[in-house]
């Protein structure tokens, strides 16, 4: 009897650990990403402070050439880059550089004191429109915001739907909160604390928009922000893992000072 018992208990541990295996997740199903159905899942929810509401809409899809200088960045498509933030594109054809996902924020803070609000590094936005791509954040965004008062700024996502339309103007998001996928996050680890937001290669000012943008500081933030899109796609849509040259990639990546 003692023998049935063991052999049931060992039997048992046996389908337990190959049903945890069966659910570990894998490159090109994660929920949420690429093609696989469900939601996306969130370790920790995104909550605005009492007396603050949060609006996200998109801000149109932004090609530029490969050689884009200045002028073109910031004569393209009427874009004003003050309060820029984020990484986000890739080069897709023709010599083009394209930014996916870039997203209004507007904050409005209805209270009598001055509120701060972080959305932090590994949030993701839920799109309104299945069409579109949901998307990621890859830097915390501080924004304070004065009492009766309303704030705006764009930030730049990287994508987590490859083959879906980028971010048209008539499209909002929700933000959620930081992603619990592991595979997702094992890349964010790789990436935090790394200078890879478009604000540290093109010098923004809040009042006059783009002031200066070198073309190596442009090449630099193209090379990068296409090498970290990919790679998602890869964990995303393609169901590949991250190689060992990507790795060795992201973390040569120059440190936040």
């Amino acid at each position: 009897m003692k023998r049935i018992i063991n052999l049931f208990f060992i039997a048992s541990l046996f389908l337990i650990g190959f049903t945890a295996c069966e659910q570990n997740e894998k490159p090109g199903g994660i929920p949420g990403m690429g093609d696989t159905p469900g939601e996306l899942e969130v370790a920790k929810p995104f909550v605005a402070p009492e007396g603050v509401s949060i609006d996200v809409n998109g801000s149109g899809v932004l090609s530029i050439n490969d050689a884009a200088d200045k002028a073109e960045l910031k004569s393209s498509m009427g874009w004003n880059f003050g309060n820029t933030c984020g990484c986000g594109g890739s080069f897709h054809g023709n010599n083009k550089f394209v930014f996916w996902i870039t997203v209004n924020i507007s904050i409005n803070n209805i209270t009598n004191s001055e509120k701060c609000i972080t959305i932090p590094f590994g949030t993701v936005f839920k799109v309104s429109d299945p069409r579109a791509q949901n998307g990621i954040l890859l830097e915390d965004v501080n924004i304070c915001v004065k009492a009766n008062h309303e704030k705006k700024c764009k930030v730049m996502l990287m994508c987590l739907n490859k083959g879906r339309h980028g971010s048209i103007e008539d499209i909002y998001y929700n933000i959620l909160g930081i992603t619990n996928s592991d595979l997702i996050k094992e890349l964010l680890n790789y990436l935090k604390g790394k200078k890879i937001g478009i604000e540290h290669y093109i010098e923004i000012s809040s009042s006059a928009g783009l002031k200066s943008a070198s073309t190596e500081g442009l090449v630099k933030y193209k090379e990068i922000a296409d090498h970290i899109q990919n790679a998602i796609w890869k964990l995303t849509n393609e169901g590949k893992s991250l190689s060992q040259e990507d790795i060795e990639y992201f973390q040569s990546l120059p440190d936040i000072e």
